[in-house]
């Protein structure tokens, strides 16, 4: 298995990955999926995804970037055939080494609290839950895992800030 950057050659298998892995909790419709597909090929094109595969195959992915001090995961998804194989697992931990590569503090995201496998899943990794509030109808639960930085950073690929990415696929 390999981690790998995504292209725009990816797409299909990542909004295949994204459906099977969040069938539950997001609903199809074709507005959906041309606001998927636009938002994926934005983060690939910025760098964001990281895949991880096994003979070419896309079996996962992580959606990521550096903001001010902090690594932040938009999405980890990994196709359900795939669970309890450790590969979120390994995007957790390839965004814990970014995130200390870069010289950041942190790793934060959010999930949805009705996604109780998620919830445990987040706190066995180090991750600690920092809040919760309602967002248009869902209530989000915030995590964070304080990071070692590397002594010396590298220097880092210019990656969007949350603001400037919410306000291109907004």
């Amino acid at each position: 298995m390999q981690i790998r950057a995504a292209t725009v050659t990816d797409i299909a298998s990542i909004a295949r990955c994204s459906d099977l892995a969040f069938a539950s909790t997001a609903g199809r419709s074709e507005q959906r999926d041309v606001k998927l597909g636009d938002n994926l090929q934005f983060q690939i094109l910025e760098g964001s995804i990281q895949l991880i595969c096994d003979e070419g195959r896309v079996l996962g992915y992580i959606s990521l970037w550096p903001t001010a001090d902090q690594m932040f995961v938009d999405t980890l998804a990994v196709s359900p055939k795939h669970h309890r194989q450790g590969l979120g697992s390994q995007l957790l931990a390839f965004a814990d080494s970014e995130a200390s590569r870069l010289g950041l503090s942190s790793v934060n995201l959010f999930t949805k609290a009705t996604m109780v496998d998620n919830l445990e899943f987040y706190q066995r990794r180090g991750y600690r839950e920092t809040g919760r509030c309602d967002d248009d109808g869902f209530c989000r639960v915030f995590y964070t895992k304080d990071i070692s930085p590397m002594a010396a950073a590298a220097p880092s690929r210019r990656l969007p800030a949350l603001a400037d990415f919410v306000a291109k696929v907004g």
